[in-house]
């Protein structure tokens, strides 16, 4: 077993990794911001194929007729 941590050693393991994290965060956050109108382009665009082809296939659809 290793022996228990010293107080100072975790309040600087807990700093740099709350430091990291908010880096981490943040540099999320702008490339997000960045790249937001691409994804809503690509969701639109998915969106409108999808119910496309579903009209589509409805009118097709030859279930229930005699």
């Amino acid at each position: 077993m290793e022996p228990p941590k010293k107080l100072i050693t975790r309040i600087l393991e807990f700093a740099f990794m709350l430091a990291l994290s908010a880096f981490l965060i943040n540099t999320a956050a702008y490339w997000i911001l960045e790249v937001w109108p691409i994804l809503l382009a690509i969701a639109i665009i998915f969106t409108v194929a999808i119910i496309c082809f579903r009209i589509w296939r409805h009118k097709h659809d030859d279930l229930g007729k005699w």
